[in-house]
């Protein structure tokens, strides 16, 4: 009996955990997977895209290009009840209608009724499954952090011009490197992994570039 009870009590330390995580980080979608349509992974945006859930009052706000806000309910620490949803709809005019097919999915899969949440930590990487009632899933990761303002001034970036790789020292580990063409399209997307990284530009064509991280400049690089 009290083996049972102390494997209860374990359990119910890991659900609330879980919970706890839930709301305590900032996830980033990876996937959309279901039975009547083949997977959909996200399109690439030169912006930042977040999911978050908040406690009091409980919400869910799911941000690509366009946003989705929830009001929802939780049952217990593994499932929830959106209450009610709205989306914005502006059109995304970049691309050939992939970002807004994507949202529109996140959008309706939203929409209402109870889903299934479940997070799993290997150590390096979170990860969020929501599920709903019609055999959907989406599948997020941890947002990785962005370079802070008081870091911004320190980075330095060399070669620039350049013709194959450029090196960007002063990094702060697990920041997000982010570098794009003149339109907006991102082209690179690098988790800092030490103080320096190498990003190679050999394929890239002659002109100018912006790398950035969190949506903030860092410097507008020239491919020679």
């Amino acid at each position: 009996m009290k083996k049972l009870y102390l494997l209860l009590l374990f359990a119910s330390a890991l659900i609330s955990a879980q919970k706890a995580e839930l709301f305590n980080t900032t996830w980033k979608v990876t996937k959309i997977t279901g039975e009547t349509f083949p997977e959909m992974v996200p399109p690439v945006v030169p912006f930042n895209h977040g999911t978050w859930f908040t406690e009091n009052p409980s919400n869910l706000v799911v941000s690509f290009f366009n946003s989705v806000s929830a009001d929802i309910s939780f049952i217990d620490d593994s499932k929830f009840t959106v209450n009610s949803s709205g989306c914005t709809m502006m059109v995304y005019m970049n691309d050939n209608g992939e970002v807004n097919q994507f949202f529109y999915k996140l959008c309706n899969f939203f929409n209402s009724g109870t889903f299934i949440y479940s997070i799993q930590n290997n150590g390096s990487e979170k990860t969020l499954i929501i599920s709903n009632a019609i055999f959907e899933q989406i599948t997020f990761t941890e947002q990785k952090l962005a370079v802070d303002d008081a870091d911004i001034n320190k980075i330095s970036v060399y070669p620039n011009p350049a013709t194959e790789f450029i090196k960007v020292g002063n990094l702060k580990t697990g920041s997000v490197l982010e570098l794009s063409d003149a339109s907006g399209k991102q082209l690179k997307n690098i988790v800092v992994k030490s103080n320096k990284e190498e990003i190679d530009i050999r394929n890239l064509k002659t002109g100018i570039y912006y790398l950035s991280s969190g949506g903030k400049m860092i410097q507008k690089i020239i491919k020679k």
